[in-house]
């Protein structure tokens, strides 16, 4: 330890701070005496005061103890940082847009599909009795899977320049609202099917769909809490 080089890191960093002697005497319950002692190097500071200079002065312990203050950035180092910032936006931003069409396709699946089948279901006693039906239902199958693909690729985009605690923190509740949204499609597709096989549902049909509906949200609400716990155990 060079108390020479320790007060000169001192006299530099609390000038940084916009600082005089009495006020960095004051933060630290010392005289301006005493600081002016520690930057002339006539003097070492307590130990015990180390780390309320070193928080002052905004430096690390070990770099008041050496007397070493850490070199600037480079220009090619803030080039380059600045180049990461705007490189994890651009990705957020791509996933987010990714998102809204992912969610547009699940919307409009569960929609054209769900209304499909439904009306299908009281109208018609036999599957895919007329060519809209199919038409409509191959529709809604394409839109479904086309969005479900688009929250991958997004989800894929964010791993290129996110941790995967960041990941979690950003998709979590965008991929619940998808995984609910995506399931109405195939659920009365199935009811179709169903109707179909028994030429008309009986209450006990109505009931499993029901419990399958409660089903996946409970699992979305598991998965959910399941996903926050991790993620405070991870921070």
């Amino acid at each position: 330890m060079d108390a020479k080089l320790t007060g000169k890191l001192i006299s530099e960093k609390r000038k940084e701070k916009g600082l005089n002697q009495i006020q960095l005497g004051e933060l630290l319950n010392v005289s301006n005496r005493t600081v002016s002692k520690w930057e002339k190097g006539d003097g070492y500071p307590d130990i015990t005061l180390l780390p309320e200079i070193a928080d002052c002065l905004g430096i690390t312990i070990d770099e008041l103890l050496t007397g070493n203050a850490p070199a600037a950035p480079s220009v090619q180092e803030n080039e380059s940082i600045k180049d990461n910032t705007d490189s994890r936006k651009k990705v957020l931003h791509e996933f987010k847009l990714l998102f809204i069409f992912s969610l547009f396709m699940s919307i409009f699946s569960a929609l054209l599909g769900g209304v499909t089948e439904l009306y299908c279901i009281w109208a018609f006693p036999i599957l895919f009795y007329t060519h809209w039906e199919i038409m409509f239902a191959a529709v809604s199958l394409f839109a479904v899977v086309v969005g479900i693909l688009l929250f991958v690729v997004g989800i894929y985009r964010l791993h290129l320049e996110y941790s995967k605690t960041e990941i979690i923190a950003q998709a979590k509740n965008k991929s619940l609202a998808l995984y609910i949204i995506s399931t109405v499609f195939p659920l009365c597709f199935t009811a179709r099917i169903l109707d179909i096989a028994f030429h008309m549902l009986p209450n006990w049909v109505y009931i499993i769909m029901a419990v399958l509906i409660a089903i996946i949200a409970l699992t979305a609400f598991v998965l959910y809490r399941r996903i926050n716990n991790e993620n405070e155990k991870v921070d």
